[in-house]
């Protein structure tokens, strides 16, 4: 097999998902040559191939103050209001949480951003070529080769064959823990006792919705995701799913609304011959979901299927085994770290994968959180470095932390956040080409100039 060289950089991003995309924008505004691999054909990841354009985990509600802040910050805060100011995002400040709307329901989830997908590929893709970052589409890493604990090269695939490309430096923001699984650096995949991952999605869009019909239904009801209408088509025998919850969320264009409903159990994300069959499963079930909708829920009478997307939204698969673990007694007691490079304020969100419409970290599904007191989970920077390789760091849902508590880690905001402080990283690891060896304190002063929040 012929492996031709492919070029040599300073560091090597493998996923452009909004982590990798973070870490890719902040390290090239820092003079880092970065090379980004991205398997598909746009940035987004998550958000744009899967279609889940509420972005999460940036905002949080304060019921005391009963106002949104601000609690991510940097890149997640440039990103968003460019979109807004555009108008191809929703403004959270601007939504009635005081009532059930058509952007979250509760207060906590009317804090994520709306957006036009396409637009944010865009925009993703103008702010890694204005910083400097070399992007290279429908790429996939393969191997990697190791010296002593260095990664000297990754192995690529494309079209044209087999390409190695060289770096002093690499992050993983696969999502997956692809780069690290590959180097042999311990990692951990689903439940402790059977390996059981979250239910997946997949997602679609519907429009022609009278939103204003659907909202007023939930209020007169109390009723945000039409349990009521859901159990009675089960008694009916008109219900054949074994989720109980119908979640929709209105995007920038009126009357369409993404559909986030489908709960697919039995996935597992880092095999093909599963998401195949998931991806096959999941867009019959689209259509037959759409025709009850149709049928049966209130503003969805002339609703039409106007998308439905390629890639199976995943929640779960392998997390890194990292040099310091968040553990989840640590999460519940707010545990504050010296060492803090970014944080989440959103809630335990971790369905439970035989079960897809129960969560074991929530109340019920009328008052989910009910009985959880708010608090912010801090992430060290050594959640951030697998154990074995010194020039290789992780941003994304696959941080080391236990699994409950990656379920607050794994929406868009905290992983830009994390995928921020990756790239600063790099910065300061060019002279070493080790990650461990980066001074934090120097890392985290950065990360404040750059107006990054809640460290």
């Amino acid at each position: 097999m012929e492996i031709r060289f492919g070029g040599k950089y300073a560091l090597i991003v493998a996923g452009g998902g909004m982590a990798g995309v973070s870490c890719a924008i902040a390290a090239a505004r820092k003079g880092v040559r970065c090379l980004l691999i991205e398997k598909e054909g746009c940035l987004g990841g998550t958000a744009c191939q899967s279609g889940v354009m509420h972005l999460l985990g940036g905002r949080w509600y304060n019921p005391e103050a009963d106002r949104m802040e601000r609690v991510v910050g940097g890149l997640f805060d440039e990103i968003t209001d460019e979109l807004i100011r555009s108008g191809e995002a929703v403004e959270p400040d601007s939504v009635d949480v005081h009532r059930y709307n058509p952007y979250g329901w509760y207060p906590r989830m009317a804090a994520g951003v709306p957006c036009d997908v396409d637009a944010l590929k865009l925009l993703l893709e103008r702010k890694c070529l204005e910083a400097g970052v070399t992007l290279r589409y429908y790429t996939e890493i393969v191997d990697v080769e190791r010296e002593n604990e260095r990664i000297r090269r990754v192995i690529v695939h494309e079209k044209a064959g087999f390409f190695a490309f060289e770096a002093a430096l690499f992050a993983d923001c696969t999502g997956d823990a692809d780069v690290a699984a590959l180097c042999g650096c311990p990692t951990e995949k689903g439940r402790a006792e059977d390996g059981a991952m979250c239910p997946a999605s997949m997602i679609f869009y519907v429009d022609h919705v009278d939103a204003q019909r659907y909202v007023a239904y939930q209020n007169e009801h109390q009723s945000p995701k039409l349990v009521e209408i859901i159990s009675d088509l089960r008694q009916k025998g008109e219900w054949p799913y074994d989720y109980e919850i119908f979640i929709a969320i209105e995007t920038p264009e009126e009357g369409r609304f993404m559909v986030n409903t489908i709960r697919q159990t039995g996935v597992d994300g880092t095999d093909a011959e599963s998401m195949t069959k998931a991806a096959l499963e999941g867009r019959a079930m689209a259509f037959d979901l759409t025709r009850i909708m149709r049928k049966y829920f209130p503003g969805f009478e002339q609703a039409r299927i106007c998308r439905t997307f390629d890639r199976v939204g995943i929640r779960e698969t392998r997390r890194i085994l990292a040099r310091e673990m968040i553990t989840l007694e640590s999460a519940l007691a707010g545990r504050h770290y010296e060492t803090c490079v970014a944080s989440t304020t959103y809630n335990f969100d971790l369905p439970d994968p035989k079960r897809p419409s129960f969560d074991p970290m929530m109340g019920d599904a009328k008052k989910p959180n009910a009985l959880r007191k708010h608090v912010k989970i801090e992430i060290p920077y050594g959640a951030l470095l697998p154990r074995g390789v010194d020039n290789l760091i992780v941003a994304g849902r696959c941080l080391g932390a236990e699994r409950e508590v990656m379920g607050a880690c794994r929406v868009m905001g905290p992983c830009m956040g994390m995928g921020q402080a990756a790239g600063y990283a790099a910065a300061l690891a060019q002279e070493t080409g080790d990650f461990s060896a980066v001074c934090v304190k120097s890392l985290r002063n950065m990360l404040l100039e750059d107006g990054c929040i809640g460290l």
